[in-house]
């Protein structure tokens, strides 16, 4: 006869311990990866002018930090990252709810945004750099563009999913388009708009450095293409490290809010 404890089930680790963890995992796999980078340098003698040390490099970034120069051009980037995907998202959820309550204007309008959306980012950004100029609205134009698409397409599948019983009170209540969006539609689509964010914040940092490298004032894109210009190793690998990080802890704080809401709303 089987003992009891056979049939325990598992002990499950702490809810710290289980957040921990994967930050643990990450941060060990940073370090390998800086130290591998650091033993490529210096077991094959590689110049700096193609691969300098960590060390160079962080060296270099300390100077510039103090300088003041890369909190000018990390500040342009995220205001550029945040309006644009505010603007953006705010846009996907207008549009989800108006094309699930009038099919029509998504048959009419849906193929224009498939259009949009494949058609690469790289040749669009000139046209609207041609259009509102060098300064900032163009790439939170283009971050727009990119990050919208993501909170349309979670929005839209959400709203279908919500019970008929639910859309039966809403009519015998007499509940009308407006009080509907807010009372019903945004809290039960909450889970998906942020799952649409999280993913159109990664395309939003890739769209405003494209802007950036097509026409610019300031920004981590334009730094980057600057020193690439300038044949300058060490900012365009500082350049880089900061993007990455940029939309890394971006992406974690939705990430953040996606599990909040999740919780508190349902999947």
């Amino acid at each position: 006869m089987t003992s009891a404890s056979t049939h325990a089930p598992r002990a499950r680790p702490d809810g710290p311990l289980r957040s921990v963890r994967p930050l643990a995992v990450g941060t060990v796999s940073l370090v390998a990866g800086v130290v591998l980078w650091w033993l490529v340098t210096v077991l094959f003698d590689v110049p700096p002018y193609k691969l300098p040390t960590p060390g160079a490099v962080v060296g270099h970034g300390w100077t510039l930090a103090q300088d003041g120069v890369l909190g000018v051009h990390i500040a342009q980037t995220l205001a550029e990252v945040v309006q644009g995907v505010l603007i953006g998202s705010s846009i996907g959820v207008v549009l989800a709810i108006a094309f699930v309550r009038m099919p029509w204007a998504e048959r009419v309008l849906m193929p224009l945004i498939v259009i949009a959306q494949v058609t690469p980012k790289i040749s669009i950004a000139p046209l609207i750099v041609l259009w509102l100029g060098l300064g900032i609205g163009s790439k939170i134009a283009l971050v727009a563009l990119v990050s919208f698409y993501p909170v349309l397409i979670n929005m839209i599948t959400r709203l279908r999913s919500i019970p008929t019983s639910v859309d039966d009170l809403a009519r015998l209540l007499k509940i009308g388009p407006v009080a509907r969006a807010i009372k019903i539609d945004l809290p039960f689509s909450l889970p998906a708009i942020a799952v649409g964010l999280r993913l159109g914040i990664l395309q939003a940092v890739t769209a405003a450095v494209i802007g950036e490298f097509i026409g610019a004032q300031a920004g981590l894109g334009y730094l980057e293409k600057q020193a690439q210009d300038n044949d300058d190793i060490r900012l365009v690998i500082i350049s880089l490290g900061l993007l990455c990080l940029l939309a890394w802890a971006m992406y974690a704080l939705v990430g953040l809010v996606e599990r909040k809401l999740t919780a508190r709303f349902g999947a």
